[in-house]
């Protein structure tokens, strides 16, 4: 009687252990970069949706009132505005900067990635920054953008 030998596997080799972690990683590498893409995305919309909200604000206000305000923008200012468009993603406020000069319009910067700036132009009043009034005739609305290749958004008054 003859016996025959078989080999029994009891599990895997080191080799096969490892092609399978490469694989999983690559592919975890692979959904991460592109789940981080699409947040950055979501931030860029975030924001134009905040500058669209403010801007839509703004022009009512100037309907009402015959000029923009040369005061922090404020809930109070905007009335009806939700105050979270109003703070960036830090939760920081909108930066404001007023010019009573109406020669050009300013280019405000935005120092990081996620900070709003509102620069109103040709104010009127020489307290600009320290009293709310309708008393500018333009402004300038910025952010910053992640996934865009300017690199930012702008709005400008309509008027």
């Amino acid at each position: 009687m003859q016996k025959s030998i078989k080999k029994v596997q009891q599990g895997f080799t080191i080799i096969e252990l490892l092609i399978v972690i490469a694989i999983i990683g690559v592919l975890a590498g692979l959904v991460l970069n592109n789940f981080q893409g699409a947040q950055a995305k979501a931030r860029d919309v975030q924001r134009r949706t905040d500058l669209n909200s403010i801007h839509g604000k703004l022009e009512e206000y100037y309907n009402n009132n015959n000029g923009y305000p040369d005061g922090v923008l404020t809930t109070t200012v905007l009335a009806g505005m939700d105050a979270f468009a109003l703070k960036d993603a830090d939760n920081a406020d909108i930066v404001n900067s007023f010019t009573i000069s109406a020669a050009s319009a300013p280019n405000p910067t935005v120092a990081n990635t996620n900070e709003y700036a509102y620069a109103a132009y040709g104010c009127t009043s020489a307290t600009a920054q320290t009293t709310v009034g309708a008393t500018c005739t333009k402004y300038v609305l910025k952010t910053f953008l992640e996934k865009d290749a300017t690199g930012s958004f702008t709005k400008n008054s309509l008027n």
